[in-house]
């Protein structure tokens, strides 16, 4: 049986698994392949890292462009402002039966699924728009607690991506033998391929669309702009200067994306996870609300109210720095995704021990980063015998402990003040936080995610000040599967005008 080390040191993991030759050394494991082998076994993130995997990274790499992500950016902030209007309707309604708020986490995973799916097949499910108009003919259930729940009936395409992915997680810690003969079983029952079935054929809609628009101007002789993943594979097809999927590849591709497995992936749950997340802790902390909303206001180049929010303000630290520190307080503090699995292929030196060639590892890295901080020094500078003259120093990494309690929510620790002129700056590296990942098989939808998640809490700022909620719908404690989700998301949110706006 394969020796298992669980790797929770984060000074070392960003060293060791950094250093390309170690990043090379590491590969995904068998583990995640066999969950993945029922839903995506073609997708980049179920393959190994050989040649077919340099091909789907080049392949779909340039859809992380700022190009493409400027492309996309006014669709979600378009979509960010239909999430607007459906907080409205259900705070009315909410307020109409009596409760003083409502949950979010159903919200947030229509708002991230329309935003994915225009990323990947141009075309947003219109799942939000959908739950506004079932909260229109819908009565919440409201708890003793004041607490409003709609249990609104969903999409198909939401119900699919829901299941689809809770099927993936459901078997992760099994061994690899095992996961992979359940995925197997599981692909034929029949509640699994009505799903798996609504997903693809949403796929495979948006590829034909795509190939038909292409010809079309192919024979008018036009160069077309693709908006999309699909739209950007599919018009590079028939080029023999260029490479391109099978079928199999493209629709696992695509999939892949909209279910956002792995490390932060960001597909539709881990989205919307690390939102519900981020809701509960501006709800905590009213006067980070106001900051973020001051800046933000500062920020707007057209003052019309309800206006989508724009590629250069979203994409610029330099303009809101606050508001990147915000989301990067988010990440750190939620650990949605809290580690993740790789397989050794060579062997690797971690705090003075050599980890043989097949062995799996488990890296830890939201506990290793929670950690890392002022109060652990003692505890963790008794590690310096076993680590390099480099890794001591910190060379490369530049990030240095958190000098204040890592369990508070505190964006400050990301912003250094200029003493003289005032300014904020935001420092990415101002301490241990890996929400993506790191090495060769980080996350390579990082820049949509951050661009997403930057547009929904910026557009949710400006629009709601976010008041305290019961303390009984306010607890923090979260539940555990694929991903680390907050077991509840109440949120209450009122105009700036308000009276709580003004006086928590």
């Amino acid at each position: 049986m394969p020796k298992i080390v669980i790797l929770a040191d984060a000074q070392e993991l960003e060293h060791v698994i950094t250093k390309a030759t170690n990043s090379r050394a590491m590969d995904q494991s068998d583990s995640m392949i066999a969950a993945l082998s029922a839903t995506i076994p073609q997708s980049m993130l179920s393959l190994k890292t050989n040649e077919d995997w340099k091909k789907h990274r080049r392949v779909s790499a340039p859809l992380m462009s700022s190009k493409y992500l400027r492309q996309m950016t006014l669709a979600i902030a378009q979509n960010a402002q239909t999430l607007v209007s459906l907080w409205n309707a259900k705070m009315e309604k909410a307020k109409a039966n009596g409760a003083t708020c409502f949950s979010c986490e159903e919200d947030f995973k229509y708002a991230t699924l329309d935003a994915i799916l225009l990323a990947t097949t141009g075309r947003s499910a219109a799942a939000v728009e959908n739950a506004i108009s079932e909260v229109a003919k819908t009565d919440p259930a409201v708890d003793e607690y004041g607490g409003a729940t709609f249990g609104l009936r969903s999409l198909p395409i939401c119900d699919a991506v829901t299941y689809l992915f809770k099927s993936i997680g459901d078997t992760v810690s099994l061994p690899p033998t095992l996961i992979y003969l359940f995925q197997q079983y599981l692909r034929w029952t029949p509640t699994f391929r009505k799903h798996y079935k609504t997903a693809i054929d949403t796929v495979d809609q948006s590829i034909a669309e795509h190939r038909q628009r292409t010809r079309e101007a192919q024979a008018l002789g036009e160069s077309i702009e693709a908006d999309c993943l699909i739209g950007m594979i599919v018009q590079n097809e028939g080029h023999s200067d260029k490479e391109s999927f099978t079928e199999a590849e493209l629709r696992d591709e695509a999939l892949g994306y909209i279910f956002g497995v792995r490390h932060l992936t960001y597909g539709q749950e881990t989205a919307a996870v690390a939102l519900q997340w981020g809701m509960k802790f501006l709800t905590d902390a009213p006067e980070v609300q106001r900051a973020l909303r001051e800046e933000l206001l500062g920020i707007a180049d057209d003052e019309s109210e309800g206006r989508p929010l724009t590629f250069d303000e979203m994409a610029s630290p330099e303009k809101t720095p606050y508001l990147e520190a915000v989301v990067a307080e988010i990440l750190r503090l939620s650990i949605v995704a809290g580690g993740s699995t790789r397989r050794t292929t060579k062997p690797v030196e971690f705090l003075g021990y050599t980890i043989p060639a097949g062995t799996n590892l488990i890296y830890l890295s939201g506990l290793a980063c929670f950690n890392a901080n002022i109060e652990n020094e003692e505890r963790l500078r008794s590690f310096d015998s076993k680590r390099t003259a480099k890794v001591q120093k910190n060379e490369g990494g530049g990030r240095e402990l958190w000098k204040t309690p890592t369990n508070k929510f505190e964006p400050e620790r990301w912003i250094e003040l200029d003493p003289i002129t005032g300014n904020k700056t935001f420092d990415p590296k101002a301490g241990f936080s890996f929400p993506f990942g790191f090495g060769l098989r980080a996350c390579p939808g990082k820049h949509l995610a951050m661009l997403e998640l930057k547009i929904y809490i910026a557009t949710l700022n400006l629009a709601f000040f976010l008041d305290r909620t019961p303390k009984e719908l306010s607890s923090h404690r979260a539940g555990l599967k694929l991903s680390r989700f907050p077991l509840q998301a109440y949120v209450s949110p009122k105009p700036w005008t308000s009276e709580s706006a003004k006086s928590s």
